[in-house]
């Protein structure tokens, strides 16, 4: 079993090196770290994945692929942002053998894991996640088994969602729509480790509504400080 994650200079300035620390201090396994300027020994380089300097090239100068549609700025429609995380998972997924958790950078480990406590949230199944019926997963920490039968089809589709341009067909374009349209379109099984999630009947919703992060299994053990909540973490109240 083993981690992987990816960010910027910039990322690692604001909050990661703090994720990084809490996973030396608390995560049971090896950590893959993937940047764009490698900083220390270990560190992958981002763009030395196959297949990723002719990608950006090919998107660098396209607004909408960068989440400027009609309106402002969308995270929905955000290609350039949120597919490295997809370029980053699938470098040590297309290879590895045995199970892999993708940890969000933003992330912070409170106490320390177990790789029992890891090992059974897959239930045996191909995948475990954080799922939000009729709305899209969380992919802040996602488990993904290689040896599951139908894991290659699955890979197939989640890259073939950036790669082939599949998102145009889709309402929202980040990875989190891709790893559902793969899952769905696999067939591959997977635990839904926040099943108690439901939209409400008058479908409003307030953003703490939607973090099935902190109510999960997870809660005790890992904050989630996506978004706005960055702020929270770089002042240090993790």
């Amino acid at each position: 079993m083993i981690a992987v994650t990816t960010f910027s200079k910039t990322g690692y300035e604001e909050y990661a090196h703090k994720t990084l620390e809490s996973m030396r201090q608390n995560w049971p396994t090896e950590v893959i770290v993937y940047t764009e300027s490698p900083m220390v020994e270990g560190e992958r380089n981002f763009f030395g994945i196959e297949g990723t300097m002719g990608f950006y090239q090919n998107i660098k100068n396209t607004p909408a692929l960068h989440g400027m549609v009609k309106g402002g700025y969308s995270y929905n429609y955000d290609v350039w942002k949120f597919s490295r995380k997809m370029f980053a998972q699938w470098d040590v997924l297309k290879n590895y053998k045995g199970k892999v958790f993708w940890i969000d950078a933003d992330c912070y480990i409170r106490r320390p894991i177990s790789i029992e406590f890891l090992e059974g949230l897959f239930d045996g199944k191909g995948l475990c996640y954080l799922g939000r019926e009729g709305l899209y997963t969380e992919t802040g920490i996602v488990g993904f088994d290689t040896e599951n039968e139908k894991f290659p089809e699955f890979l197939h589709y989640y890259m073939g969602f950036i790669r082939h341009g599949w998102f145009i067909k889709h309402k929202r374009w980040h990875d989190c729509e891709a790893f559902d349209f793969a899952r769905e379109k696999s067939g591959i099984s997977g635990n839904n480790l926040s099943p108690f999630f439901k939209i409400p009947k008058d479908g409003k919703m307030t953003l703490d509504d939607m973090d099935v992060f902190r109510k999960s299994i997870f809660g005790e053990y890992i904050a989630h400080f996506k978004g706005g909540r960055k702020d929270v973490f770089q002042k240090g109240r993790a």
